[in-house]
């Protein structure tokens, strides 16, 4: 491991092609433009010849200060670098080609362990937060192409991690011991992460992915057993299914999850593009057919009106919008001039843009990946409402072909940052929204892959920050403790401190639980330090408090044979 970047052979070829053309930049070139627009600011970028990928945003050393992981097909290093201005931290060369990153604190000791994912060998590695590995793992494909998916599907207190390889095996890996509990075969799973969520609320884990991409199979969406890896149901889709997520989300508010899935015409071929709704137990409420894309639509209530919609963008650049029953809301065509051969695969990120605390429609657009000579349009982001006019357009003034996207603070003023990466480098590009400040570990298991970002801090996952005494994650909740002689009389559960934008303050508390006889949730509002500031909260209590607070969650049960279950919290704030 060093503190800088090494010469690598690749490294020179590149700087050399550089001076032989001085308008192309070489990898790792770190620059900072002065162009901006009213809605965005150029911060910096990190150019890459190749494909790259920053999918990690948090506080690795616990120093107060936000890192960056980022991954280089070309040079071959993983690095961890200053999320607000791009310096190295250290770096670390390994085998294979960059797919994935994600962070996770696999040991419970307060920090955070790295998971990161090669092609050529398809080769998974645990590094610590200082870029030392760990462990490796050889998946015997030659890619894995996604994030593991990390659960505790049996109880026995050690996480389990779920992917899929790229044209052989759906895997499940004990992640103490790093090694396979259980391989299915004939297995094609690309782009797509696999998504976990209980969705019938049976305290059991239920896993979600599609598997062939119109190559090696045709499409079919599973839901899987995460015991046996063997399929509940599985839809078949036609054409590739393996590489948007399964999105799900409650569409239509009868309190049940739905399920949302992009399939696209991968091989170009007979065409069966097409958005679906399904069901959980497998049936297909509506299909609207002619959306092209790779990465799932997300789900949202963008208008404030109480209802869902579904927002996503074709290759083509056409960002659309559905209601709950797959009609069309609206449509926007983008670059009427670019095609679906364009391939843009990310879906639009949901969040504020302009500081109004309500949620706008972020749209990354750009060009192909192996762009044609001659043929290199510019990346362009806009900015659009809940009806899709456009409010806002920066042009990067460069070509790129962007592959992983988040919002979140990477630096210490209020406001939110898209972090993107892709062929052609990493763009870090502030925008005027707040919200927030939460870390990005890696694609929730919801796969909405924080990707809606509301004035509110919302958890419904426990999995990350926090401190647990006598309380555990079930699925998505949290429970007590349970022993030989049954639950815990008492546990708690307190947040980290929870950091208000300037100018604003926390107005309302809401919580989901569930409180069978003998069982109750208390919970007070803490101040930064640990002290109570208000204690006994009712949901929908209105508050006034312009102070970081933390959150407690006093769980407590008169019998051994049950438990409350604390399912999920949204603290909102708004301007004073």
């Amino acid at each position: 491991m060093s503190r800088s970047i090494g010469w690598t052979l690749g490294t020179v070829l590149f700087c050399l092609a550089g001076l032989a053309d001085a308008g192309e930049p070489v990898t790792g070139q770190r620059v900072t433009r002065p162009i901006a627009s009213r809605l965005f600011r150029h911060q910096y970028t990190i150019y890459d010849r190749e494909f790259c990928g920053a999918q990690v945003c948090a506080d690795f050393d616990n120093d107060g200060q936000r890192e960056l992981l980022y991954a280089s097909r070309d040079t071959g290093n993983l690095q961890q670098l200053k999320a607000a201005d791009g310096t190295i931290v250290w770096s670390r060369k390994l085998p294979g080609r960059q797919q994935s990153v994600s962070a996770f604190d696999l040991d419970s000791d307060g920090r955070f362990e790295i998971l990161y994912s090669v092609s050529d060998p398809g080769t998974l590695y645990q590094i610590d937060a200082e870029g030392k590995l760990l462990k490796s793992y050889d998946s015997g494909d030659n890619k894995l192409g996604n994030s593991a998916v990390i659960v505790d599907v049996d109880g026995d207190r050690v996480w389990d991690a779920f992917f899929g390889s790229r044209q052989q095996y759906l895997i499940r890996m004990n992640l103490a011991e790093f090694k396979h509990i259980a391989k299915r075969d004939k297995w094609v799973q690309c782009g797509c992460y696999t998504s976990a969520m209980d969705v019938d609320h049976d305290g059991r884990w239920d896993l979600f992915a599609g598997s062939g991409d119109d190559y090696a199979s045709k499409g079919v969406l599973h839901r899987i057993d995460p015991l046996t890896l063997q399929s509940v149901w599985s839809v078949p889709t036609n054409d590739n299914a393996s590489s948007a997520d399964a999105v799900l989300a409650d569409i239509d508010g009868d309190g049940q999850v739905e399920i949302i899935k992009s399939v696209d015409n991968y091989k170009q071929d007979d065409a069966h593009d097409a958005v679906y709704a399904l069901d959980v137990d497998g049936t297909v409420r509506w299909r609207v057919p002619g959306l092209s894309g790779e990465d799932s639509p997300n789900v949202a209530d963008l208008d404030g009106d109480g209802s869902m919609e579904i927002v996503g963008m074709t290759f083509g650049a056409e960002v659309y919008c559905l209601n709950a029953q797959g009609k069309f809301k609206w449509r926007r065509d983008l670059r009427p001039k670019l095609d679906d051969g364009q391939h843009m695969y990310m879906a639009p990120i949901l969040c504020d843009l302009n500081g109004d605390a309500e949620l706008e429609i972020l749209a990354m657009t750009h060009g192909q990946y192996a762009p044609e000579p001659g043929l290199k349009p510019d990346a362009i982001l806009f900015a659009l409402d809940a009806r899709g006019r456009v409010l806002d357009q920066f042009n990067l003034g460069e070509s790129r072909y962007w592959g992983h996207a988040l919002v979140t603070n990477v630096d210490e003023d209020p406001f939110l940052e898209l972090v993107v990466s892709g062929y052609g480098g990493l763009d870090v590009i502030e925008t005027r929204g707040l919200g927030p400040q939460t870390e990005h570990f890696q694609r929730r298991r919801s796969y909405q892959r924080l990707n809606v970002l509301p004035w509110a801090y919302e958890d419904s996952y426990f999995m990350y920050r926090g401190t647990k005494n006598n309380v555990i994650t079930r699925t998505d909740n949290l429970v007590l403790t349970r022993s030989d002689s049954g639950y815990a009389r008492r546990g708690t559960f307190v947040t980290e401190p929870l950091q208000l934008p300037p100018g604003c303050l926390f107005t309302t508390l809401s919580w989901h639980a569930r409180e069978p006889a003998g069982t109750s949730i208390q919970v007070n509002v803490l101040d930064s330090a640990g002290n109570v500031r208000r204690r006994g909260m009712v949901r929908g209590d209105r508050l006034a408090i312009s102070d970081t607070v933390r959150l407690e969650f006093v769980l407590g049960s008169d019998r051994a044979t049950a438990t409350p279950t604390l399912d999920d919290y949204s603290l909102q704030f708004s301007r004073k």
